[in-house]
């Protein structure tokens, strides 16, 4: 046995060389993937304080970086029809009543780790695109036999990122005996994280300005 690993040590070293880099490599892939698993952005859009129409939409940053929101972009279906709405600033009525500070009139701004804001709740969401996009007042829209879906999509920006980055989830309003419900139709919020899709929201931007 000593004879054959005598004969064969320069084999048996490069095999092991080969196992060793082998190894490193996998370690080396694994360490990245759970590094780019923790510093990865997360937007979480989520129902809160309520389960109705009156309900909060919250969106938290869980990254682990800052965030800087820059749009609050509102979809209403209903059947064949949509209504698309920029609702990043709040919508003041009464001009006597809009407040100095700029940062009150406004859903931009950063977000620190582990942060939240409310963009409104459901009811009046719904209320501000219908009623900016000429749609039906809500009660006629709750009316319809229709499937009616609100869609909330976030546009932020992320540490260093050249390219703006996003998420986006749908909310169902179911209605029966018991009154409306929001129920968000995924688990997750969907993050937007392709070049592809990042591109895309960068245009929605520049076509808001």
């Amino acid at each position: 046995m000593l004879d054959w690993i005598t004969q064969h040590s320069d084999m048996l070293s490069l095999a092991t060389n080969m196992t060793m880099v082998v190894i490193w490599l996998v370690y080396l892939q694994v360490f990245l993937a759970g590094f780019r698993r923790q510093t990865q952005p997360k937007i979480v859009i989520n129902r809160a304080a309520g389960s109705g129409l009156d309900a909060a939409c919250f969106v938290s940053n869980m990254s682990s970086d800052s965030i800087y929101l820059e749009s609050v972009l509102t979809t209403v279906r209903a059947g064949s029809e949509n209504w698309e709405q920029c609702v990043t600033d709040f919508e003041v009525i009464d001009e006597r009543e809009r407040p100095n500070d700029p940062r009150q009139r406004t859903h931009q701004g950063p977000l620190h780790p582990g942060d939240y804001t409310s963009i409104g709740s459901f009811q009046s969401l719904i209320e501000r695109v219908t009623r900016t996009r000429k749609g039906p007042a809500p009660k006629d829209l709750l009316a319809r036999a229709e499937p009616i879906e609100i869609e909330i999509m976030i546009i932020a920006d992320h540490s260093s990122d050249d390219l703006l980055i996003g998420a986006r989830r749908t909310f169902s309003i179911v209605r029966d005996d018991q009154g409306v419900t929001i129920s968000p139709d995924t688990a997750h919020t969907r993050q937007i994280r392709s070049r592809r899709q990042r591109k895309a929201i960068q245009q929605i931007i520049m076509d808001q300005t």
